[in-house]
């Protein structure tokens, strides 16, 4: 027996022309194969024997030499039955656990050798399920835009001469896939299992297919062909976050509860019925298919769904002044001509009417995040609920009608700032309800604001040179000198806040994301809104407040004058000209406009449409 091995040894050794090693891991191979396409115990008895005394006699004829590469050992898929001992006393070796198989592999393949393990393998690592080692994910709490690894600074290697072939040594049963965005993932197109692991390491790659295994075991009687799983590696690399995926309902799933469905809920709160949630899951549906847009089978019709739905929105905010829609008109059109390339690229598929499609990466991403933006939106709009929200400026919560009127803070700074605080208060409760931006109606008045404030810094500019124009004229009494200070102060201040305040909202008009971190970041209850509101009214303030005092500054020194008939003429001229000046000021105050007029019961003011 031991000249048959030693002959086969040596032929085989000259075929290949490579260590013995490497020998082993070509059988290796071939037992895979073989037990794949003639089953278990069709090689049961005889290539497990040869082998396993294949390798003792290795063992025990090869010298031992210290420049010989070294080898390491990995776990591959076997038969059921653990290895027996070999026979004529060549080895001792032990009897190995069942599904199990020990069998070295030289560290140093040969260049452009596959250098991972079978992906269909299971490891050594214990095979029953753990719920410790898996937490529920959600596609909006991926890392991928956080935890990318960073590229070491070292000196560039020289390209080597005459190569030609520059893609990459592949992962045995994984395909590696580059998102349109840059990322790079990997695929199992067997087991349809995504994850951003990087699996040309053979620790991850054994720990993914570890764990790839548990959880489609554990979920093998509610998975079918349309069920796609996506992985997550922890920190610490020996668990992982998970979901499961059905392209046919638009849904993910979990083995476990997820405990923290508010951080998918953005949020929001009173989430209570099945179908609120499903439009939750179907906006984490279509952010999947935006990280992951390989295939994502689709409906064919879902192009023109897309369509269908721009084109309400559109129509709704082109007539409505509380449009729910969280997009101008400028950005709804652009949304319809991509949605029209869409369903033009899809009506050329010309599939069957039941027929999935799998659209190219760069389309999928595109279909995929105008779906998820809608699906958000009717997720913080409660669609299809009772509460559901049909105006912009609606709460959908009991707790939220008391803030309609402000605080004694609110009033008592309303009166001593003009009345600039309610009409600001008035605007952040009109956009940003239930900590939602209303991102056209912010938009256009943060753009206004920004152009009140610059002509407000022209005022206060203009107001200071009179002030000191003022004080340079000769004989100016003490009492006017002090009301002119004080109007040469409010002018600074108005000037000072107006450009701090320009220069933190500029932007916010054309991002609103800015807008919405912002509004976040200062609004947490009743009392910030009305801090905002009487911040944003202080350029205002201030400018009335130097006008007032200048006025008054002026008045003490005309009104000085002793003379009877200069006192009365002065005095009727300043009773006309104050109540004409306020006179537009108060009749503003009931919202008379020329587009509206007033209603003939209770004297409130209807619109004409």
């Amino acid at each position: 027996m031991v000249l048959y091995l030693r002959a086969i040894l040596n032929w085989l050794g000259f075929l290949f022309k490579t260590a013995t090693p490497h020998i082993r891991f070509i059988l290796h191979q071939c037992i895979l194969h073989i037990r794949k396409l003639l089953g278990i115990r069709a090689v049961q008895s005889g290539l497990r024997t040869f082998l396993s005394r294949l390798i003792a006699y290795h063992q025990r004829i090869s010298p031992k030499n210290s420049n010989e590469p070294e080898t390491a050992v990995f776990t591959a898929a076997s038969i059921i039955h653990p290895v027996p001992t070999p026979v004529n006393g060549l080895s001792q070796t032990s009897p190995l656990q069942a599904n199990q198989l020990q069998v070295q592999v030289n560290q140093h393949p040969a260049q452009g050798s596959c250098t991972s393990i079978d992906s269909r393998s299971p490891s050594t690592l214990p095979m029953e399920w753990d719920p410790s080692k898996f937490k529920p994910l959600a596609p909006q709490l991926c890392q991928r835009y956080k935890g990318r690894v960073l590229v070491s600074d070292i000196k560039a290697k020289p390209i080597p001469a005459k190569k030609t072939d520059f893609s990459e040594t592949p992962v045995d049963g994984w395909e590696s896939v580059v998102h349109p965005e840059g990322a790079l993932y990997f695929y199992d197109a067997t087991r349809h299992v995504f994850t951003d692991a990087n699996l040309r390491s053979r620790k991850l790659l054994k720990v993914i297919n570890h764990l790839t295994h548990q959880l489609l075991s554990k979920a093998r009687d509610i998975i079918d062909d349309s069920t796609h799983l996506v992985l997550e590696l922890q920190v610490k690399e020996d668990a992982c976050n998970y979901y499961f995926v059905q392209h046919d309902k638009r849904l993910l799933f979990w083995l476990q509860d997820f405990d923290e469905p508010i951080r998918i809920y953005e949020h929001v709160k009173g989430v209570k019925s099945d179908t609120h949630i499903k439009i939750a899951l179907e906006a984490q549906y279509w952010m999947h298919c935006e990280l992951y847009p390989n295939n994502a089978p689709i409906h064919h019709q879902i192009a023109t769904e897309l369509k269908h739905v721009l084109l309400h929105a559109h129509s709704d905010f082109l007539t409505s002044d509380t449009s729910v829609v969280p997009y101008d008109l400028d950005t709804l059109q652009s949304m319809l001509d991509l949605s029209d390339h869409l369903v033009e690229y899809v009506k050329s598929l010309t599939p069957s009417s039941d027929e999935c499609v799998e659209l190219p990466a760069h389309l999928m991403c595109v279909l995929a995040r105008l779906m998820r933006l809608f699906a958000r939106s009717k997720f913080l709009n409660f669609y299809g609920q009772v509460s559901a929200r049909l105006n912009a400026n609606q709460s959908v919560y009991e707790v939220e009608q008391s803030r309609q009127k402000g605080t004694l803070r609110l009033r008592l700074a309303n009166a001593f700032l003009w009345g600039a605080p309610a009409a600001q208060y008035k605007f952040l409760q009109n956009t940003w309800i239930d900590n939602i931006l209303n991102y056209p109606k912010w938009s256009k008045h943060i753009s206004r604001l920004n152009s009140d404030w610059s002509n407000v810094t022209i005022f206060s500019t203009v107001m200071l040179a009179v002030n000191v124009g003022f004080l340079a004229v000769p004989g100016v009494i003490s009492a006017a000198a002090v009301v002119i200070y004080l109007s040469a102060m409010c002018s600074v201040s108005s000037l000072v806040v107006s450009m701090l305040l320009a220069v933190e909202c500029r932007g916010w008009g054309t991002d609103s994301a800015k807008g919405a971190s912002f509004m976040a970041r200062m609004i947490h209850t009743q009392s910030d809104v009305e801090a905002l509101a009487i911040m944003y009214s202080l350029p205002y303030a201030y400018l009335i407040w130097a006008m007032f005092c200048f006025v008054t500054a002026l008045g003490i020194s005309v009104f000085h004058s002793t003379n009877p008939a200069t006192l009365v003429v002065v005095g009727l001229c300043w009773v006309a000209v104050t109540t004409l000046t306020l006179w537009p000021a108060w009749w503003g105050k009931f919202n008379i406009t020329p587009w509206s007029v007033p209603s003939r019961e209770g004297g409130q003011v209807e619109e004409i449409v």
